[in-house]
């Protein structure tokens, strides 16, 4: 009697069982938005990163979250600057040699929410990512860009889309 009454409050509770799969945007107020290409200030970021970063920035906006890329007056309105584009060593050995070394971007951002002003901001966002010391920057710098700009675009995203 015991199993019966459970069976059937199985049955009865798993229509109410709802799992639900969303965007990054739960709680971003508006439909549209905009990327200004973002302007190089750092002198030694390569030569056309400001232009590449933004495309980065529109791409993942378009697949990750609900709003639409507009090209003005867009509900959501982000412009930046990269303000930071360095390498250092990121781990010495024991005969005070890099084994690692770090490029780090750092970028500033402004995002003017014409919905809802309170998720309007400006604020830096800096990211990193390590590679071999015996290698050329040169060599792995694309990889680390896409690694590092996902991030930024990450933090952007999550930025807007908390209210505090």
């Amino acid at each position: 009697m015991k199993f019966c009454w459970l069976i059937g409050l199985f049955v009865l509770l798993l229509p109410s069982c709802d799992v639900s799969y969303g965007m990054l945007d739960g709680s971003i107020e508006g439909e549209t938005f905009s990327v200004e290409v973002f302007e190089e200030e750092a002198s030694n970021a390569p030569a056309g990163y400001g232009i590449s970063f933004t495309e980065f920035l529109r791409d993942y906006m378009l697949s990750r979250t609900k709003l639409n890329l507009k090209k003005s007056e867009a509900d959501i309105e982000i412009s930046g600057k990269i303000v930071g584009y360095q390498t250092s060593p990121a781990a010495v050995q024991s005969d005070e040699n890099a084994a690692l070394n770090q490029l780090e971007v750092t970028i500033a951002v402004t995002v003017i929410n014409n919905v809802n002003e309170k998720q309007s901001f400006r604020q830096n966002f800096r990211q990193f990512s390590n590679y071999n010391a015996s290698l050329q920057l040169s060599s792995v710098e694309e990889q680390l860009l896409e690694d590092i700009n996902g991030r930024l675009s990450q933090d952007i995203v999550n930025k807007l889309s908390s209210e505090w």
